[in-house]
């Protein structure tokens, strides 16, 4: 089931936070009950439009709003997870910084925010957001897509939300597109303040570079926990106080790669990439937001070449790599690999996980399951692959299906230069050979070229 809700005021059917958010929702104003949050009373009618995807959950509900904005609610929980918990949306956003401009979502429209720390910042400009679209499985997800402008940059924002029912996370898409004729450097920032199960106080958690908040060091013993996954190679992270984590993107500076995983503070988290948008074109990153009661991570998916400098049309291979960070063992029902253009499958080459050929659908490989990745462990897939024969650099990606518990895929990686390997062997020429008759005309030739020259030269 989908709906749309375009103002604040319907959010409080879902979940009241207090008799304060009652009586303000009443009045057509929001507020925020803490003195964290900021006092912003907002007439219902003024505050921030969003589209809901409402479903049987387990996030039962994802707002999102036409600044790129987010707030998300779990079943079972009667706040929702992100500050202020009776706020649609909270604080959770895309940022990007651009010519030492920041551009941020529109947060005292929310009627109610704590990111005062940010500082000085541009709010998107609204372009349009879509209706709920799709069934909710993997194959059709909900999905919106937001656009926003930015001023007279030339850039744009077109950001895609996307949930599969049954799953413990939703996806974003964020493109960076330029209309100039120059490329054009920025930071794009996803980060949040966590509201971890109905408490504003926790600890860290970090893997690889996804951070997070957790009610427990670390993450260890494994508990609630509510964590953003980059989906692309290259990202900066952050985990510390909220306000720690807007006054970084206030800086105007990249993530400094820290967590205070083993102090209980208000925390927040965020991700950030250093970008530049090419002209006339865009750029695409990507990430999942995960909010588990019982601390269930992600299975992460990585990816690595053979050999990453290679002839034209020669072989070389891939090793996919599924890390289960988990206390408990997972089942993949699948594992997919989508090859670059040019690049075909080697028959009979799979070993690992299995020994069987996957399906393959143009450059799409799909090895059906089960296949068990143990707790704290990993399973390998390694397959050959012919390379295009067109030089350049090719970055390949994977993922794998693990049914309700979320999968991070690699994202573009792997990369094999093509055009790169070593010199071929220089060709042979053969040394041709002469028969006996012919050896003997040739003597015969060379006599008489020699009496010749003698008579001319005795006059």
């Amino acid at each position: 089931m989908i709906g749309q809700t375009p103002v604040h005021a319907g959010a409080w059917a879902h979940r009241a936070w207090g008799t304060l958010f009652a009586c303000a929702a009443a009045l057509g104003v929001t507020t925020v009950a803490s003195a964290k949050g900021v006092f912003t009373p907002v007439p219902a009618e003024a505050q921030t439009a969003f589209q809901t995807i409402t479903s049987s959950g387990p996030l039962d509900q994802i707002f999102l709003g036409v600044d790129i904005a987010a707030q998300v609610a779990h079943t079972g929980d009667t706040s929702y997870e992100i500050y202020p918990p009776g706020t649609t949306p909270g604080d959770y956003g895309t940022f990007l910084l651009v010519a030492n401009v920041l551009y941020a979502p529109d947060f005292i429209g929310h009627g109610g925010t704590a990111t005062g720390g940010l500082g000085t910042y541009t709010v998107y400009t609204p372009i349009s957001q879509s209706p709920i679209s799709g069934t909710g499985t993997s194959s059709d997800p909900f999905t919106v897509t937001t656009v926003v402008g930015l001023a007279t940059t030339g850039l744009t924002i077109t950001q895609v939300d996307s949930y599969v029912v049954g799953q413990e996370s939703y996806r974003t898409d964020v493109t960076v597109a330029n209309a100039t004729a120059a490329p054009i450097a920025a930071i794009l920032y996803r980060a949040f303040d966590c509201y971890l199960g109905g408490s504003d106080s926790g600890y860290g958690v970090v893997n690889g570079t996804a951070p997070g908040c957790s009610v427990n060091p670390n993450n260890t013993p494994a508990g609630r926990i509510e964590q953003i996954i980059p989906l692309n190679g290259g990202n900066n992270y952050y985990e510390s106080g909220y306000n720690a984590v807007w006054t970084w993107i206030g800086t105007h500076a990249a993530f400094p790669d820290t967590c205070d995983c083993t102090i209980q503070e208000d925390n927040g988290s965020g991700i950030s990439w250093n970008i530049t948008v090419p002209a006339n074109g865009s750029i695409t990153r990507s990430n999942l937001t995960v909010y588990s009661p019982v601390g269930t991570q992600p299975l992460f998916v990585t990816k690595t070449a053979d050999v990453a400098n290679v002839g034209a049309g020669a072989a070389d291979g891939y090793t996919i790599t599924v890390t289960n960070p988990n206390s408990t063992g997972s089942t993949l029902n699948s594992i997919t690999d989508t090859l670059p253009a040019g690049f075909t499958y080697t028959a009979g080459s799979s070993s690992g996980a299995t020994t069987a050929d996957p399906s393959v659908a143009g450059q799409v490989l799909t090895w059906n399951g089960p296949f068990s990745v143990p707790a704290s462990g990993t399973t390998t897939l390694h397959f050959g692959v012919t390379v295009s024969s067109v030089s350049g650099t090719y970055t390949n990606q994977a993922t794998a299906d693990a049914g309700a518990e979320t999968v991070a895929g690699s994202g573009p990686t792997a990369p094999i230069t093509v055009g790169g390997g070593p010199p071929p062997p220089p060709t042979v020429i053969s040394t041709p050979t002469l028969g006996a008759g012919a050896l003997a005309l040739l003597a015969l030739i060379l006599l008489m070229v020699g009496l010749a020259a003698r008579r001319r030269a005795n006059g």
